[in-house]
């Protein structure tokens, strides 16, 4: 003890004091710390530089434990070397539960950067949903890293002060069985969407088909995945089953659309002559769509005899989401061309090649029987 050779009242007395001015002095350093520590939060968190949000990741994390930490030393400080309590008290002089106390405060700044770090990894890997960030996600992996941590640091503080654990570890074992029988569906979901975002067969936004259903995905949850289906519903797929069956990815992939274009020429034109036309239109509508229909060129085939002449089919491929009509009206728009040239000539039904008109061009997708 510092003051063992003055009489016990100024023992008493200077000991007082001194143990005031260590606490004083924690306190006063504690609120130093921290306010530096919101300086620090304040100027740093939202910096581009990964490294500096790191740093201030590491120092928010620390920014309740340390000064607790601090005023926590200046307190033990105190009481057993200025005031000698640990003569009255012999727990003070038992250097366990100070490491004690160091063990749960490392572990409360363990536990909020590690979980700082992955809620931060998981915004960045987790898809968002249509119209709102889906945050929850990787809220909900940082409070599954917090209480990890917590846990982990529990059982070694037990075992630490020699507590036996091993009752704790059986009874956490038989409750977690229990909870994965109880919710082993939830559990095949929550698995399954863990597996969607570490493989990522499917990303928000992406157009994909899970049978039965065709649709762009909207949202990728903890369960279950949305799907907004061609008719404008909303179906709810389990996570479970898309990972245990086969995922068509058409925005992933080069998925390609092919659309067919009828054409029925007269009887009256040799089918040479008129193929020849056709063949010249299926290689001259690409260049002539749009960039965005990526149309390729066309293949022409006479898929049968209508009553009026052949009708040829011209096949094109072109982008999935690529509107057929679209294709048909920059094919018959050559074809219009072509008719008005007098390279084409187009069947009308019974009023013969003498009376077409630029503007009867047949479009039918049967046998091109059209009255005028």
């Amino acid at each position: 003890m510092l003051f063992a050779a003055l009489s016990p009242t100024g023992d008493l007395i200077a000991g007082l004091v001194l143990a005031i001015g260590f606490v004083l002095a924690g306190v006063a350093a504690g609120v130093a710390v921290f306010a530096a520590i919101a300086r620090v939060e304040e100027r740093f968190e939202g910096s581009p530089r990964r490294g500096l949000r790191i740093v201030a990741n590491t120092l928010i994390a620390v920014k309740w434990p340390l000064p607790i930490g601090i005023v926590a030393t200046s307190i033990f400080i105190a009481l057993r070397f200025a005031l000698g309590l640990d003569l009255v008290y012999p727990q003070l002089g038992d250097p366990r539960y100070p490491v004690a106390v160091a063990i749960l405060l490392v572990a409360w700044g363990a536990a909020n950067l590690f979980s700082r770090l992955a809620g931060a990894y998981g915004r960045q890997v987790i898809p968002t949903s249509e119209g709102d960030g889906d945050t929850r996600m990787a809220d909900l992996v940082g409070a599954g890293v917090r209480y990890l941590i917590w846990f982990i640091a529990a059982l070694y503080l037990l075992s630490y002060l020699n507590i036996s654990i091993t009752p704790l570890l059986a009874g956490a074992g038989i409750a977690g069985i229990a909870v994965a029988l109880a919710a082993q569906d939830l559990l095949s979901n929550l698995f399954g969407g863990v597996i969607i975002l570490l493989d990522k067969p499917l990303g928000v936004g992406d157009k994909v088909r899970i049978d039965p259903y065709i649709g762009t995905v909207i949202r990728i949850g903890l369960r279950s995945t949305r799907i907004r289906t061609l008719d404008g519903l909303i179906a709810t797929v389990p996570n479970s089953r898309i990972t245990t069956n086969i995922v068509v990815n058409y925005t992933a992939g080069t998925a390609r659309a092919f659309v067919q274009v009828p054409v029925t020429v007269d009887y009256a034109t040799p089918v040479a002559e008129s193929r020849r036309v056709l063949e010249e239109i299926a290689r001259t509508a690409p260049t002539a769509a749009p960039p965005a229909m990526e149309l390729g060129e066309g293949t022409v085939q006479i898929g049968e005899l209508g009553r009026f002449g052949p009708i040829f089919i011209l096949t094109f491929s072109a982008r999935d989401d690529t509107d057929p009509l679209a294709v048909k009206n920059v094919v018959y728009a050559l074809a219009a061309e072509a008719v008005r040239s007098g390279r084409l000539s187009i069947a009308f039904g019974r009023r013969g090649r003498e009376t077409q008109e630029p503007d009867m061009v047949a479009m039918s997708d049967g046998d091109g029987d059209r009255s005028g």
